[in-house]
This record gives structure tokens, C-alpha cells and sequence, in this order.
């Protein structure tokens, strides 16, 4: 499975999370920002498509977008250490950039 940073997707799209969207980093992170905001007591996302939840959204995958490519760009500064103590340089599938 590839890593999905996540993007807006058409605004004409009739789902309230669009396919580019779904499943992506971007909507985890709008995930994580309603679970917050649940657990403090405050007013929660409304999930749909509208322009407002499209300007939330294209924040969260701009971020999204901005780890997953400086990872991608910088994958000799990450080391994954087997049990055996040999080092191996890891892969990265990035889909959407």
C-alpha cells in the first residue's frame, strides 16, 4: 500500500469526502482535528464538500503533502535497524505527488 497525502478532488464531486481525499493522510489528519475538538466540547467538522470544508482540507493536505514529499526527499537520513544490527535503506511508495 502506497502512502496517500490526499488532495481535494473535484468540487463538483457529490460525496461528502471525495475519492482523491478518502483514506489519505489529509483526511486523517481532519480526523484527528474532529476527535479533538469532540474531546473538548467544542462544535465538530462538518464533513461534505462545500467551499468551507474544501479550504480546511486543502490545509491539511498541503501539510500532508509537505511531509510526505520532504520524507520522500530525504529517505537517506532515515535507517531501519534489523534485529541482526545491519542497516538497510528503506522504500517509499507515494501516490498523488
Amino acid at each position: 500500500m502506497a502512502i496517500k497525502p490526499g488532495n481535494l478532488g473535484s468540487k463538483a464531486d457529490p460525496l461528502p469526502i471525495p475519492s482523491a481525499f478518502a483514506n489519505s493522510m489529509a483526511a486523517a489528519i481532519e480526523a484527528e482535528l474532529n476527535a479533538l475538538l469532540l474531546a473538548d466540547g467544542l462544535p465538530t467538522l462538518d464533513i461534505d464538500n462545500t467551499p468551507e470544508s474544501r479550504d480546511r482540507r486543502r490545509l491539511f493536505a498541503a501539510i500532508a503533502r509537505g511531509v510526505v514529499r520532504h520524507l520522500h526527499d530525504n529517505l537517506d537520513a532515515i535507517k531501519v535497524q534489523r534485529l541482526d544490527s545491519s542497516q538497510v535503506s528503506p522504500t517509499m511508495q507515494v501516490e498523488g505527488l
